[in-house]
């Protein structure tokens, strides 16, 4: 059922595709504050002696002004990490998300972006004899806000995002709830077109 509506939502972003005016494309990195939960419980509860790092990744490719509006539809694949570690050993915690999204300038210097879509795990660990499910079902969504620094059609983001996932650990039945709040960095292509009704390079 799950991969029935996301079928359906993707073919609603490429039959958008068909008013639009160029392609969109951007792809960048973050880092920031990760939080795992397995059925509500920190894992980093009682945790003492150990770091953490938390990475995003992100991919969007879409089309857009749509009909002259600065909006561009888009479809993201897009993870992020939780990484736990000491001189010895480690626990990585990864979600990932494959879904449509939206991108929208409410002035041209200015994005705000969303997406909501399909989520699986890929966890892993080398500590012997422990061993990380994968994800049996999920979902996860993420907002986001930048600064666009480009000029004409290339684009530099500068801004913070915030990720949430929702896993269903196979076997264990578990869930699994993770979620960043980072700060990011991309390069982004997109058309701006002028408009006979502003005077805003769009």
């Amino acid at each position: 059922m799950k991969k029935t509506v996301f079928l359906i939502l993707m073919i609603l972003v490429m039959t958008g595709s068909v008013w639009a005016q160029s392609l969109y494309f951007d792809i960048g990195i973050g880092v920031g504050m990760a939080t795992t939960k397995l059925n509500d419980v920190d894992i980093m509860d009682g945790s003492t002696g150990v770091n953490e790092l938390g990475i995003d990744l992100s991919l969007k490719l879409g089309w857009g002004p749509i009909m002259g509006i600065p909006i561009y539809v888009v479809g993201e694949i897009g993870g992020i990490g939780h990484r736990i570690y000491d001189d010895y050993n480690y626990l990585q915690f990864n979600s990932y998300l494959l879904g449509p999204g939206i991108v929208f300038y409410p002035v041209s210097f200015l994005q705000v972006a969303g997406s909501f879509g399909w989520s699986f795990l890929a966890n892993d660990t080398d500590y012997t004899g422990v061993y990380l499910y994968d994800s049996k079902s999920g979902y996860a969504w993420n907002i986001s806000a930048a600064l666009d620094l480009g000029g004409g059609n290339h684009g530099l983001l500068i801004g913070g995002k915030y990720t949430m996932a929702v896993n269903t650990i196979e076997i264990s039945e578990a869930e699994q709830k993770q979620s960043l709040i980072s700060i990011f960095i991309k390069y982004a292509y997109r058309q701006k077109k002028s408009s006979s009704r502003s005077s805003v390079d769009w």
